[in-house]
């Protein structure tokens, strides 16, 4: 369906709507017009009474908020710093364990531990000595290369 094409059934619709609502309306419009303005009338009246209940309602919601946000922080602050508590506890406990392990250990063994921060060089090239090559002769008997020489 082409844009002017929609546009125009929206405008026949508001007609017909306004059409049937006029026809079928319960009081004269003069009286409608007379309630509509008395109901204006009445919300700017109360407007100001109105903007300071609901600007009331906001400051406490943020206030409310605000406080259960801080709550909620400190309590997962207090749970972040008890299991930090409870890790280092932990680990304490570990190293003395090892320690102990370590002090039980016979003194006849001994642990060297080297830490290599230079990389292995490349092994240097070795000259391979080639063994004395036999040969055969047409007969079947073994010759080395010096008696054929």
């Amino acid at each position: 369906m082409s844009k002017s094409g929609s546009i125009s059934t929206f405008i026949l619709g508001g007609l017909v709507g306004a059409a049937i609502g006029v026809l079928f309306a319960p009081r004269p419009g003069y009286e409608t017009r007379e309630i509509l303005v008395d109901r204006a009338l009445d919300y700017y009246e109360n407007v100001d009474v109105l903007y300071d209940n609901a600007s009331d309602r906001a400051v406490e919601l943020y206030s409310t908020s605000r406080d259960v946000a801080m709550d909620a922080t400190e309590q997962v602050r207090a749970k972040i710093e008890a299991a930090r508590a409870r890790l280092m506890e932990e680990v304490e406990a570990a190293t003395e364990k090892a320690k102990e392990e370590v002090a039980e250990l016979p003194d006849a063994v001994e642990v060297d531990v080297e830490v290599v921060e230079e990389k292995p060089k490349a092994a240097a090239k070795v000259p391979v000595k080639k063994a004395p090559v036999k040969k055969t002769a047409s007969d079947g008997a073994a010759v080395s290369a010096k008696a054929k020489a």
